[in-house]
């Protein structure tokens, strides 16, 4: 129970949109990421796309954590495989608006943070399974270290010349 009440507070603490979404019920949860997903088609703007794909990644990480805290660690392979697609598909967004990450860091910044936050999450989930149910979330912290990882290389290019020094 401690570690489910850790689990929710870390949740609760990690990002202003997430506190939000953990008050909320998982009916209207549920009702959100419908109407998020509803909503990508229509939009144009690669960083709202980019937002809207956060947004539904959040999401997906709290019902991780509900199925963990109600016992149900076997929905965790589908939940995180919508959740990486979620992750890579935000990445496609921006990535392919072809946005000076630099000179505009919208939604390069916006997915960044939200990863280094989903990524603390994922890793205490991991931690609450079984060796043997933790396979996928391993993948998705993968998918989602990987497009971090991108993220920051494409807002400070300089740090890698630096680096490679």
């Amino acid at each position: 129970m401690t570690k489910v009440f850790l689990l929710l507070s870390v949740l609760c603490l990690s990002t202003g949109c997430t506190t939000k979404i953990a008050q909320m019920t998982a009916q209207q949860r549920s009702e959100r990421l419908a109407s998020e997903r509803g909503r990508l088609p229509q939009l144009t703007d690669p960083v709202a796309q980019t937002k809207s794909y956060i947004k539904i990644s959040q999401l997906l990480v709290t019902f991780a954590a509900d199925a963990i805290r109600n016992g149900q660690a076997g929905q965790m392979t589908d939940l995180m495989e919508q959740y990486s697609a979620a992750v890579q598909n935000a990445r496609d967004a921006i990535v392919a608006s072809l946005r000076d990450a630099e000179r505009r860091p919208a939604g390069y910044k916006d997915l960044e943070l939200s990863l280094r936050a989903q990524l603390r999450l994922l890793q205490d989930i991991n931690k609450l399974l079984l060796s043997e149910e933790r396979a996928p979330v391993e993948n998705a912290i993968t998918t989602a270290s990987s497009v971090r990882n991108e993220m920051l290389l494409l807002l400070f290019p300089q740090s890698q010349v630096q680096a490679s020094r």
